[in-house]
């Protein structure tokens, strides 16, 4: 498949010059005013259309609006995730994809297939005590403190540990599994970022070669048993499946539970509300991730199309913004409130299409028993006065630093 340049990235021919706006997915001046990234959303979906070409990081197409991003996400013959890089870089060599998430229908069901089995809601829920105990532990630590920082004593561990378990890795080296993974989604640097995808691909590569050597009960393992259409999978292929894994879920569930802390510590009404409602935590779960989706996703552009309107080329590449998806008013009522009382929150914070999120089951569970045990064994918190809350863009939203304060 073609990939252009970034000098062959100019605004293209045709477009109306209204649906030329500057965003820069990673580093956007919009981030850094009050309110953070969820604001800066809120402000995006205001200031552009549906669909609208960025001028920034070489030029990319930007989907927002929610009927669009479901057509597109639909769309994988047009909206293809064979190529994953803004801005791209045809002059480096291509690392093994990362499967099911690179591979198109129709060869995408076969490979997502062995996943979908392992990942359903039943399995999960069989980790709800692992899950709990690790929470309790957490939070149980800091609560004499009267303060902490909750992204690093809590939701950075919490999510990151467990799935460390279920992968089959080491937890003494949580840290810099953690670095590599954040490096790899959020920082605004490249080759920074390309760089901690080769490291983490590396140190994967050592571990399936381990696992064919000396099987675990393992999630490692049991990719390297898998016949895909008969055949057995290669080792290439379980780095494809095991770097997915490994990038997507050490970050994206940590950053979602810290977004859904930082509102509930501006919202101590809300937090006394669930206190006293504990039955309405896994509804109020659903709507504080609608208002804090965290996972954007590139795409290229397959073929030559005028779609809905827009002059769309072979190799151009296309973010597909979900955190602003889940926030059209023509979707929800009053979007930019978080609501715990709607009836139905059709949300779309883990993507849409065939490649909607396989962890989502395993994040719904993480992220109701963290506020269940947060509001149980924390007084009312709030955000730490004179302390910033810094927060990255890029392939997930992240929050750097959440300091919270509660009365002992």
């Amino acid at each position: 498949m073609a990939m252009a340049t970034l000098a062959e990235h100019p605004v293209p021919k045709g477009i109306d010059p209204s649906l030329v706006i500057d965003f820069d997915y990673y580093s956007d001046r919009r981030y850094g005013q009050p309110g953070g990234i969820p604001q800066a959303m809120a402000d995006l979906r205001d200031e552009a259309p549906d669909a609208f070409w960025s001028t920034a990081l070489g030029g990319y197409w930007v989907v927002q609006g929610h009927e669009a991003i479901v057509d597109a996400a639909a769309r994988t013959d047009l909206f293809s995730s064979g190529y994953m890089r803004i801005p791209a870089r045809p002059d480096l060599p291509e690392p093994p994809k990362n499967i099911p998430l690179q591979l198109d229908p129709p060869n995408h069901a076969a490979f997502r297939a062995p996943l979908n089995k392992v990942f359903t809601p039943t399995q999960m829920y069989r980790r709800v005590d692992q899950i709990r105990a690790l929470a309790v532990e957490l939070i149980d630590a800091i609560a004499p403190l009267g303060e902490a920082d909750f992204f690093d004593t809590v939701a950075e561990k919490l999510p990151v540990l467990i799935f460390i378990d279920i992968m089959g890795l080491d937890r003494a080296h949580f840290r810099q599994y953690r670095d590599m993974a954040k490096a790899a989604a959020s920082e605004p640097d490249q080759e920074i970022r390309l760089k901690a995808v080769h490291d983490g691909s590396e140190l994967l590569a050592g571990v399936i070669a381990d696992r064919r050597a000396n099987p675990r009960d393992d999630l490692i393992s049991y990719l390297l048993d898998l016949e895909i259409e008969g055949a057995p999978v290669s080792d290439d292929m379980v780095l494809g499946y095991c770097k997915l894994l490994f990038f997507a879920g050490l970050d994206t569930v940590a950053n979602a539970m810290s977004f859904i802390m930082y509102y509930l510590a501006r919202d101590q009404a809300l937090q006394e509300r669930l206190r006293r409602e504990p039955d309405k935590i896994p509804h109020a779960m659903e709507e504080l991730i609608r208002r804090h989706a965290v996972a954007p996703v590139v795409r290229i552009i397959a073929k030559d199309e005028v779609w809905r309107g827009l002059p769309l080329s072979k190799g151009d590449m296309a973010l597909l913004n979900y955190p602003a998806a889940n926030i059209d008013p023509r979707v929800f009522d009053h979007p930019d409130e978080v609501d715990i009382d709607r009836e139905r929150i059709n949300h779309i914070a883990f993507g849409s299409g065939p490649h909607r999120c396989l962890g989502r089951h395993l994040a719904r569970i993480e992220m109701v028993v963290l506020l269940e045990e947060a509001l149980s064994r924390l007084p009312t918190f709030r955000l730490a006065e004179g302390k910033p809350v810094p927060m990255r863009g890029g392939g997930v939203l992240t929050v750097e630093s959440l300091p919270l304060v509660w009365d002992r």
